[in-house]
């Protein structure tokens, strides 16, 4: 007998439009209902309401962004083919609060952020991954060399941020324990800055090495095995991207203004 249905041709999918993009990416959580704390944020700062309501309504506005935002970088990725970069882009957003604090002169939360993200990235993640994983899996793989790779940088981004706290530290007892005063502390401060610099200009350079490496030459060492096709149209994802990071911006530099009020009210 002859086939009842004909063969099946499956054709390019079709392109998301402007409107299914945006519709797509409202709608990829349910967080995303806190976005209309961005203009009570924004009011918020403008009418010079309580420091306290700055802050709440500045912090709840950063959670969806922060979500939009990793939805979006991981679409670029999939259309890139690099997952990396994705986190990349990521990662520039971060940078944008602890740039916004520095400028500032809010070393502690530039330093809680550091810490944070070290906590976070490195404890909290990686061992959630591990956990779901050997429930799952009696015996996980992953790739050696980039398993190498990522522990020697861990080992020296450690040593680049100890070695001045260390030298610091020394400094300060030592001053505390021949008595010369604030003329050497002073001293001492001007060294562990110079020393300081030197590390960060190091650490900025091994991961701009890294980051050659990683997408550039060895690319074939993070490579997923799986791979989705982007939701976002291209044009729609770049205007995302760039919105995100002004509102990012903004929201940030309210939080990080309102904090002094608060500690000052404390």
């Amino acid at each position: 007998m002859p086939p009842t249905h004909g063969p099946i041709h499956i054709g390019p999918v079709s392109k998301p439009t402007i409107t299914q993009s945006l519709k797509t990416a409202l709608c990829s959580s349910k967080l995303n209902v806190l976005l209309a704390f961005i203009p009570l944020g924004f009011l918020a700062h403008y009418l010079r309401w309580k420091e306290a309501i700055i802050f709440v309504f500045n912090f709840l506005a950063l959670i969806p962004l922060a979500n939009l935002l990793g939805f979006i970088t991981e679409d670029i990725a999939n259309r890139s083919g690099q997952v990396d970069l994705g986190d990349f882009i990521s990662m520039l957003n971060e940078y944008t609060f602890e740039i916004d604090s520095t400028s500032d002169c809010e070393i502690r939360i530039v330093q809680a952020s550091m810490l944070g993200s070290i906590i976070s990235n490195l404890l909290l993640v990686l061992g959630s991954c591990f956990l779901a994983g050997g429930y799952r899996y009696k015996e996980q793989n992953f790739n050696q060399k980039a398993a190498q790779t990522n522990s020697g940088l861990m080992a020296i981004a450690c040593i680049g941020l100890v070695i001045p706290a260390a030298f610091h530290s020394e400094g300060k007892q030592e001053s505390s324990v021949n008595g010369n005063g604030n003329g050497n502390d002073v001293l001492v401060h001007h060294q562990v800055l110079n020393l300081s610099h030197g590390a960060a200009l190091v650490l900025l350079t091994i991961y701009v090495l890294f980051l050659y490496f990683q997408l550039k030459t060895h690319t074939h060492l993070y490579d997923e095995d799986e791979s989705e096709d982007p939701q976002l149209s291209f044009a729609t994802s770049l205007f995302l991207l760039a919105s995100i990071t002004v509102l990012v911006t903004f929201a940030a530099d309210y939080l990080i203004e309102s904090i002094e009020g608060i500690t000052n009210t404390l």
